[in-house]
């Protein structure tokens, strides 16, 4: 990617800058939809968890976009392979980018690292029209489900795929 950002893999040492990115940026998404105590309990146990992540490189695959000059990160993209019997055969697990980079393409880039053009599926905010249109220009299609996530506050997700 060209200009002030870098795509690479996430390694076990991006794990603490990794959770804060993650937490940052779902404050910056979804604000005051989440409840504070989501928030507190990601940051207690954010850290740990993508250590956990990041140690089994089989289990998924992570990617960080990071400002060249200082090696901040700037956004991130997961995806999994899905077992048997999953509409897809990859799954889009996360997607984020802090507001400060909306515009400059490393949502792109982060979405082709992580899953390039393979048919895949992921989960999408339902209030969030932004990444919709993102995923829509990307080949994703509502598929109709719905999911509830009562451990995040209540928020509800759209399946998407292509």
């Amino acid at each position: 990617m060209a200009g002030p950002l870098h795509i690479r893999a996430a390694r076990p040492d991006d794990a603490a800058d990794l959770a804060a990115l993650h937490v940052r940026a779902w404050r910056e998404t979804y604000a005051e939809e989440v409840p504070e105590h989501v928030y507190a309990r990601m940051e207690e146990d954010g850290p740990e968890r993508w250590a956990r992540r990041l140690e089994d490189p089989d289990a998924s695959t992570t990617w960080v976009g990071t400002v060249r000059e200082t090696g901040e990160l700037g956004g991130f993209s997961r995806a999994e392979a899905t077992g048997t019997g999953e509409v897809r055969p990859l799954l889009l697990s996360g997607l984020y980018v802090l507001a400060r980079w909306y515009g400059q393409g490393l949502g792109q880039a982060l979405l082709e690292h992580a899953i390039g053009d393979a048919p895949a599926y992921l989960w999408v905010a339902e209030g969030n029209e932004r990444a919709r249109r993102f995923y829509e220009r990307n080949g994703f299609v509502l598929t109709g489900e719905r999911r509830v996530e009562e451990r995040f506050g209540g928020i509800a997700d759209l399946r998407m795929v292509r």
